[in-house]
């Protein structure tokens, strides 16, 4: 907003006819860059709420512009900005349909629908799949020492940590509460040990950053196409009753005090 011809726009809601095109971020102050364009014509999208972008047109003439040019663009922009604004509203709904709202990873909606679609590719290349179920370890001590406030920021960081080690075409979902879904496609068992030392370093380094104790862990549970399944259902199911076995293996530990400091949290 503000900055350069349609950024001016977008501010103050006007248009501009046969301006300046070497205004445009990108080359103002730069002298090592130029615009062989010479005028531009920009007018304000407006939506129901507001502008909703800019429309610019570029010429390399200088005043290549008339005020037909610009009547043309202002009868439609009302009924452009209309359609952006909707087409955005309907992405954001689209997103959250299918997005965990609290840490931006792939709900259990989405998680069902690649899971089917890992599982498919699976079948037609012959590899393998890995499916790993993570439940954190501590968590509930974290919200009932720390407030859900601080829960909700380990929540939001392991969610982070996971996302940032995982190879590109790799998939991290979150099922709700603390547990992660993570989907490893062309990977087998073997790999299972280094990755659950991994994403028990993510936990143990939030924990410690936002509490100042070795507070959280993390219990891991797989399960393998095609040894151990060849759906979503099944395969979700093996892994998940593979952390629940790994988790009572963990043990839940002594009841540890309260720091005198430590109040729970009360949220409205």
């Amino acid at each position: 907003m503000g900055h350069g011809l349609s950024g001016w726009v977008a501010e103050n809601r006007r248009p501009i006819i046969n301006g300046n095109p070497s205004v445009e971020p990108g080359y103002l102050n730069d002298p090592s860059k130029f615009s062989r364009l010479r005028s531009a014509l920009a007018v304000p999208l407006e939506g129901m709420n507001g502008v909703a972008g800019v429309l610019t047109l570029y010429h390399a003439e200088s005043d290549a512009f008339t005020r037909d040019h610009l009547r043309i663009l202002q009868a439609i922009s009302s009924k452009a900005g209309i359609a952006i604004e909707n087409a955005l509203k309907y992405r954001q709904v689209e997103n959250s349909a299918v997005t965990d709202a609290l840490t931006g990873l792939p709900n259990t909606r989405s998680l069902f629908v690649q899971l089917d679609s890992e599982l498919a590719r699976a079948r037609r290349m012959n590899s393998p799949l890995l499916v790993l179920v993570l439940d954190l370890n501590g968590f509930k001590r974290i919200n009932d020492v720390y407030g859900h406030v601080a829960g909700n920021k380990v929540l939001q960081n392991v969610a982070a940590g996971l996302r940032n080690c995982c190879r590109e075409y790799d998939y991290v979902a979150r099922m709700g509460g603390d547990e992660f879904v993570v989907i490893l496609a062309g990977t087998t068992r073997e790999a299972i040990a280094a990755k659950s030392h991994q994403y028990g370093q993510i936990a143990h380094d939030v924990g410690m950053n936002f509490c100042h104790e070795d507070i959280l862990s993390v219990s891991v549970g797989e399960a393998c196409y095609p040894e151990d399944g060849n759906d979503a259902e099944q395969l979700l199911s093996v892994a998940d009753k593979r952390m629940y076995q790994a988790k009572q293996a963990h043990g839940a530990g002594p009841a540890l005090p309260l720091p005198s400091y430590a109040e729970p949290a009360v949220v409205q």
